[in-house]
């Protein structure tokens, strides 16, 4: 098998890496306005009604879905991508170093401390 069969791009694992940021930052923003910019004081549906009662509660049950079950576990999973793509990243950085080094010195590498 040749050398160059098998390659991976670091300036793309990088990439990756920013872009999940980003993508957690945004996230951050519309769970912060999932929850306080979904209020809905008393009184807001109207006055004077049975329901009104009834569809607030209904209201901040579906508030407490979306900012329990569906904003915090996709914030969990983007950050835990995020992470395991940047230690992915390291880890063919350090060993990159490591087959470059052990290349000038004529030498293989055979230390692989990520296995």
């Amino acid at each position: 098998m040749a050398n160059d069969s098998y390659r991976v791009d670091l300036d793309r694992l990088d990439e990756v890496v920013k872009k999940l940021n980003n993508v957690l930052k945004d996230m951050q923003s519309t769970s912060g306005k999932a929850k306080s910019g979904t209020h809905l004081p008393e009184g807001s549906l109207g006055k004077g009604f049975e329901e009104e009662g009834e569809l607030r509660q209904a209201h901040g049950d579906m508030k407490a879905f979306i900012e329990q079950q569906v904003l915090a576990r996709l914030e969990r999973l983007i950050d835990d991508l995020q992470k395991k793509t940047s230690k992915t990243h390291g880890a063919y950085q350090d060993q990159e170093q490591n087959t470059s080094n052990a290349m000038n010195k004529g030498h293989t590498s055979s230390q692989n401390k990520y296995s």
